[in-house]
């Protein structure tokens, strides 16, 4: 169980990221997360967090380009 009003995830992955700053991170284990927030995209310093996690039919299409991340779009297919 998780509060529905809180981000849920890896404090370890959380850490790493704060620690690392990549440019960018892949995400989809909260299938949920998506519908119940209405958030996939986020940001931990510079490191944009992109997440394709869905738990419709559907399928959840994340585009995003290498040099400006932050822009991607996600479209349900």
């Amino acid at each position: 169980y998780a509060p529905l009003d809180v981000h849920i995830g890896s404090i370890a992955v959380r850490r790493l990221i704060e620690q690392r700053q990549p440019l960018l991170t892949l995400h989809g284990h909260v299938h949920e997360s998506a519908r119940l927030t209405g958030e996939w995209k986020d940001r931990i310093g510079q490191t944009v967090m992109l997440s394709a996690a869905h738990d419709g039919e559907e399928l959840a299409l994340v585009r995003f380009d290498p040099a400006n991340p932050a822009a991607a779009t996600r479209e349900l297919i």
